[in-house]
């Protein structure tokens, strides 16, 4: 949306002022003047256009990347980039006429319109966010293109181009500074929103994908692990290299990669989090081993989200794995408030609080269980 409108606004913008506005010269009043730096030259000149070519070479380029950039990091921010790089081109174009002088007594010397600084900006971000890339052409996206070649031919030129025009002490007409500007602006801006590692992520899931495509699980696995070390907690990247480690018959390493995805949400609190891992996770890896009170945690917060079986289930495992401690005794007590509260099954909680008081007669939680099945009725196992 925000390319579009840009588009839109720069075309009307030059109609209504080669209609209305300009006779002559009159477009010097609208443009970054190097005897003088205001906001209005700021503001407005990056969107006046003498030329019809001039416009029609900066619309076309920001159609073309545009696009691209504007749905990987979103309107707002494009927006933002494309008017930063507007004004931070113009700062530039006047700074270095005036310190180098490159201006005369003709009336236009050393003066800047366009918008050609701002597409400098959204060019340098589209190189740092799609530099391993192909972009697509807009309306035709089969056609494609690389984006590196191109950006990086094209900054060699600008640059040498504004050296050898400052050292010369002429202009030609063309604001490089300003190019050079935009570009570098939108490169430090892509960096500040940490396109590189966004970039990377994309560049990562892709190979993924074509190595699980050709079967070629070692390479899926290595593009999965070094997702994986970008965004540990991401649990999509975890449950797709476990996958393709128990599909190299990896046991051990896929066990490991499931215990730290469940353990370390729990161990931080994070109940929703760890949650879904656990229920991602037991499927595909059903006898996995958790640390000591892991498994208790992970059952009791099932029982405080209404599931009531499966809270029982991962108790009891919980009391495999910790053995004869407190917390088993305490797991158990809790298996059979979940039964009688949640599932409604009184037998089931008389017989759990009997195998507390047969086991663990000393825990605490035996006189506990004992005042709970004083009270509670007898029902016989249908």
């Amino acid at each position: 949306m925000a390319t579009c409108l840009l588009i839109v606004a720069q075309a009307a913008v030059w109609l209504v002022v080669r209609r209305y506005l300009v006779v002559g010269s009159d477009w010097m009043r609208f443009a970054t003047r190097p005897d003088t730096l205001d906001c209005f030259g700021l503001l407005v000149g990056p969107f006046i256009h003498i030329e019809a070519a001039h416009l029609g070479m900066n619309v076309l380029a920001l159609w073309l990347f545009g696009a691209n950039l504007e749905r990987a990091i979103g309107s707002l921010r494009f927006l933002g980039l494309y008017l930063g790089s507007a004004a931070f081109a113009s700062l530039m174009h006047w700074a270095t006429a005036v310190c180098f002088h490159l201006y005369s007594d003709a009336p236009a010397a050393g003066m800047a319109v366009g918008s050609s600084g701002a597409v400098a900006g959204v060019l340098g971000a589209v190189w740092v966010r799609f530099s391993q890339d192909r972009l697509s052409v807009p309306l035709a996206t089969r056609w494609t293109f690389p984006a590196t070649p191109l950006f990086a031919l094209w900054f060699v030129y600008t640059l040498s181009q504004a050296v050898l025009t400052t050292l010369a002490g002429v202009s030609q007409g063309i604001g490089h500074w300003a190019h050079f500007a935009g570009f570098t602006f939108g490169l430090g801006v892509a960096q500040f929103l940490r396109m590189p590692r966004e970039a990377r992520a994309e560049y990562l899931e892709r190979a993924a994908a074509r190595a699980t495509e050709t079967n070629d699980l070692a390479g899926a696995a290595q593009a999965w692990a070094a997702l994986l070390a970008m965004s540990p907690e991401d649990l999509k990247v975890r449950a797709a290299l476990v996958s393709t480690r128990l599909a190299m018959e990896d046991s051990a390493g896929a066990r490991r990669l499931a215990r730290e995805g469940i353990e370390h949400p729990v161990r931080a609190e994070h109940r929703c989090p760890a949650l879904e891992a656990y229920r991602v996770f037991r499927p595909l890896i059903p006898d996995v081993r958790l640390p000591p009170g892991v498994r208790y945690r992970l059952g009791c917060w099932l029982a405080d989200d209404g599931e009531g079986e499966l809270a029982i289930r991962t108790l009891l495992e919980s009391v495999r794995e910790d053995g004869a401690t407190g917390a088993s005794a305490s797991a158990l007590f809790r298996a059979g408030e979940v039964a009688e509260t949640r599932l409604q099954n009184q037998n089931r909680a008389r017989i759990l609080w009997e195998r507390l008081l047969e086991q663990f007669p000393d825990s605490p939680w035996a006189a506990q269980a004992q005042e709970r099945l004083r009270i509670l009725p007898w029902r016989p196992k249908a």
